[in-house]
């Protein structure tokens, strides 16, 4: 009888999780639409980034430093500016504003190139506001630096603070030819009148042209009336407790009595009083026996014939 031999064999069991009754989990595939919306932004964003990006370095805008514009002698600290001088009437104005600064008389910032020396003085105005002079670089002492001291440009409407409208061979030459005892006088850094007349207005901002008017008018250049004896260029009125000759200002020197001119003729333009036609009226009023119209017409007069002489000198 044929017995049915029945060999050991191996089954894989099947046993699905739908069987066993188990979710079906399937991974999670980000959708085609997705993965091309993704890569078109990508790309986008990268183009933009690289036309945008310049070619070469953009330049860097430069710090400037507060240091910018700083005086001459930038390791001296500047002295606090003054307050501001308070209103007055027309009639004291003139002898309100002459009140002298501490420390004396006024001294420039000079820049001796020839003699290879530098003196920089304190000076006795405060420093002006805007479009002012101040820490301008003076050409040295001598017939070099007199080939520099020229006539910058025309002043006819007087404005007290300018660009010098005179040479200083105009001022030698007007003073030489009235015999002005400011020519025999000493000057700082050895400056001689004229040199120190021109560079103290070249440093504070006036027109030099508008204190020899004024001095023409006053004195003739300081040959008639009280200014032989004050030494004043401008006749100027003394404050209480000031030396003065004959109610009229008493200076040390003549170097002090220019210094007093420019420096008050600065605290007028402080107080809103920019020409000449302005400043007259309470430089001289009329209460103290002046013509104002003849002064006007004088001093521009002057300043126009120093002007011409410029040309040729």
């Amino acid at each position: 009888m044929a017995v049915a031999r029945i060999e050991q064999g191996y089954a894989r069991r099947y046993s699905p999780p739908v069987a066993r009754h188990i979710p079906l989990q399937r991974p999670a595939f980000p959708a085609r639409r997705a993965i091309v919306v993704g890569l078109v932004a990508a790309g986008a964003i990268l183009q933009h980034a690289i036309v945008s990006l310049p070619l070469e370095p953009q330049p860097v805008r430069p710090v400037v430093s507060s240091l910018v514009g700083a005086p001459l002698s930038a390791a001296t600290p500047a002295a606090p500016a003054p307050a501001p001088a308070p209103a007055v009437a027309a009639a004291n104005t003139r002898d309100v504003i002459a009140r002298p600064a501490t420390g004396g008389a006024a001294r420039h910032a000079t820049v001796a190139v020839a003699t290879g020396t530098t003196a920089a003085l304190e000076k006795l105005a405060p420093r002006p506001a805007s479009g002012s002079a101040t820490g301008v670089a003076l050409p040295p002492v001598g017939a070099f630096g007199d080939a520099h001291r020229v006539a910058m440009a025309a002043n006819p409407e007087g404005a007290i603070m300018h660009a010098p409208s005179v040479s200083v061979a105009a001022i030698r030459a007007a003073l030489r030819t009235a015999g002005s005892p400011v020519l025999d006088a000493t000057y700082a850094d050895h400056k001689d009148a004229a040199e120190y007349i021109w560079d103290s207005g070249r440093v504070v901002g006036v027109d030099p042209a508008v204190v020899m008017g004024m001095f023409h008018h006053e004195s003739l250049f300081g040959t008639r009336g009280m200014a032989r004896q004050t030494l004043s260029v401008g006749n100027i009125r003394p404050l209480a407790g000031q030396p003065q000759i004959n109610g009229y200002r008493l200076y040390a020197s003549w170097q002090q009595g220019i210094d007093d001119c420019y420096r008050l003729l600065r605290s007028y333009v402080r107080n809103g009083v920019a020409t000449v036609s302005q400043a007259i009226p309470v430089w001289a009023p009329p209460s103290d026996n002046n013509d104002d119209s003849a002064y006007i017409a004088s001093v521009l007069g002057a300043m126009g014939a120093l002007n011409a002489a410029s040309a040729t000198k």
